[in-house]
């Protein structure tokens, strides 16, 4: 879970929208940039050519791209709730041309709009770590249960992780799976920002 995702806000007045053909006009135009807020692991398998990638789980906005007064910078996601909270967070840090592309990047697939795409389909890491912490509390309840006690010990270890991860949006499990040999490709796809 992300620093910057938790909590991510409904529709607001705040955050302007923009519907997926408003924003590829644009960008065709080069009248905008666009920033996708997903993860590494999501944009390596696929996302919008020239798309600028800045993961909604940084946890500081300071790294943003800049800010170009000729010209709007749009947020993209995968559903528009990721990119709706980063758009409050630039608002609320006083930028002012920031818009969401409405329904984010499903919308964009929807509506026709060219996405490119990596042959490899990656599992996003989320979903990684949920599968470890799943495998590993099972194995250590059924340790537990089956072989000695204190390998509940494990499964009350793997609980905490989770619970630090939800309360601080920073996941260790998912840290440790990024820099996995599987991961490693998805991460250098996703850092060419393209």
């Amino acid at each position: 879970m992300s620093a910057i995702q938790a909590n991510s806000p409904q529709r607001t007045s705040t955050t302007t929208h923009i519907s997926p053909t408003e924003a590829s006009t644009l960008l065709q135009g080069a009248q905008a940039i666009l920033v996708d807020v997903r993860e590494v692991d999501e944009h390596a398998a696929e996302h919008i050519s020239g798309s600028v990638l800045f993961p909604s789980s940084t946890p500081s906005l300071n790294t943003f791209p800049a800010s170009d007064p000729n010209k709007t910078t749009l947020l993209l996601c995968r559903s528009g709730k990721r990119a709706a909270h980063v758009g409050e967070m630039l608002r609320a840090a006083g930028r002012s041309n920031v818009r969401v592309i409405d329904g984010g990047l499903q919308a964009w697939k929807s509506a026709g709009l060219p996405v490119t795409t990596h042959s490899k389909r990656y599992i996003p890491i989320i979903r990684q770590a949920m599968i470890a912490a799943g495998v590993m509390v099972a194995a250590f309840t059924a340790l537990g249960a089956f072989v000695n006690l204190w390998f509940l010990i494990g499964a009350g270890f793997v609980g905490a992780g989770l619970a630090f991860a939800g309360i601080t949006g920073i996941c260790m499990m998912a840290n440790i799976l990024s820099k996995m040999p599987w991961n490693r490709i998805a991460t250098q796809c996703g850092t060419r920002h393209s």
